[in-house]
């Protein structure tokens, strides 16, 4: 049985000289074509980046306009390595239409979620929260929102609130949850409402603009979950794995256990993975990194790639940082069931432990996967601004 092996690159060391201040709780996504995303997430707690700062982050060029999107083409980036050239990283304003009402951009935000287009390099956001009191947005705002990035990537990008045939049955405005998009369905999950932590399941329809109340996923109710789509025993799957009911997920007594979400059955079943033989089970973790990966002749049978995340909780909760994570683990689909694997990291260059970042995958070529990972939190409470890529190379089983 061969040993996955994965490689971090540093792309960026500091996203400040293009004005980005480093952030956490925040949202990354990578369009079919390479274009990276960056948007909202906080500096300093509770304080959306791309509401007021102070006049000393401003001085630093800190200040990001409300509903600001950066970009970045990995695509080009990887390419001009070779020449010595280098990608460039770009802040689009929203170009407003209409009245200019408040609708016509998101809110400043925390703890949403951002998921790409199949097909276009279009976005699509929901929830989160902002203010001192981290109240959840209102419905409105917490809507599918869908940011179209311009042809030339130098224009800037329109925002548009998607409309629902059903908005009575949209899911309970909420931040910290975890969404995917799977076959022109945004798939919303758990998350910290008001009050509490939820399980329950909605998908929204890009086609029709309907929700669908989905069957709930086993309890404890959690934040900073993650979802992954993927292919398990030959069937679409949403994978999830770890977050935080109060305490870090999953418990002792049911380490290495991998939620499982049939799309076609509308069911869920937990299953077990077998050990790593030689590490055991990846700890207990939440904000993390977890990712799918597509069926491929270089992925093999490896379905998800699990990485960094929250160990220990801050008692200071929101306003301190924990202890994290460095590592890096690879889920595989074996005959006989679930198998977890601990990666071995090649090379010097790797992103410090953190938590509290956004997942994003990239499809950089036919077949072929890597991890993207941007800002996040470490433990000496600071909030990063670097950028990188994971090479994955993952062997067959």
């Amino acid at each position: 049985m061969s040993t996955p092996i994965v490689r971090w690159s540093l792309l960026l060391k500091s996203t400040r000289s293009a004005g980005i201040v480093p952030r956490s709780s925040h949202n990354i996504a990578v369009s079919k074509n390479g274009l990276l995303a960056i948007y909202g997430g906080e500096l300093k707690p509770r304080t959306p980046v791309d509401s007021a700062v102070s006049s000393s982050d401003a001085a630093e060029g800190a200040q990001t306009a409300r509903g600001s999107i950066h970009v970045y083409e990995l695509t080009c980036s990887i390419a001009s390595s070779e020449t010595g050239s280098s990608s460039v990283l770009k802040s689009l304003k929203p170009v407003l239409k209409g009245s200019g009402t408040s609708f016509d951009d998101p809110e400043p935000r925390v703890g949403a979620t951002l998921v790409p287009d199949s097909n276009s390099d279009c976005f699509y956001l929901w929830g989160g929260r902002g203010g001192v009191d981290m109240a959840p947005l209102d419905p409105t705002q917490a809507g599918i929102w869908r940011a179209t990035i311009s042809g030339d990537k130098s224009v800037g990008l329109c925002w548009d609130r998607i409309p629902s045939v059903n908005e009575q049955d949209a899911p309970e405005p909420r931040s910290y949850h975890a969404s995917v998009l799977h076959e022109g369905k945004v798939y919303i999950h758990a998350g910290c409402p008001a009050s509490g932590r939820l399980t329950t399941m909605h998908s929204f329809d890009l086609t029709t603009g309907t929700w669908r109340a989905l069957t709930s996923a086993p309890e404890p109710g959690r934040g900073g979950t993650v979802l992954a789509v993927s292919i398990f025993k030959g069937k679409d799957v949403i994978l999830r794995f770890g977050g935080f009911a109060g305490y870090e997920l999953p418990t002792s007594d049911n380490m290495g256990v991998v939620d499982i979400y049939s799309i076609h059955n509308d069911k869920w079943t937990t299953e077990r993975a077998e050990a790593d033989p030689e590490y055991g089970f990846p700890g207990s973790r939440s904000v993390h990194g977890f990712v799918g990966l597509p069926r491929t002749r270089e992925n093999g049978n490896a379905i998800a790639v699990l990485y960094h995340g929250e160990r220990d909780a801050s008692s200071l909760g929101h306003a301190g940082a924990g202890v994290f994570w460095d590592d890096v683990w690879v889920l595989y689909d074996e005959n006989e069931g679930l198998q977890w694997r601990k990666a071995i990291v090649e090379g010097d260059e790797r992103p410090e432990a953190r938590g509290w970042f956004p997942s994003a995958v990239w499809n950089s070529q036919p077949g072929k996967s890597k991890v993207v990972m941007h800002g996040g939190l470490v433990s000496s409470n600071a909030r990063m601004d670097d950028l990188w890529v994971m090479d994955l190379k993952l062997g067959n089983h």
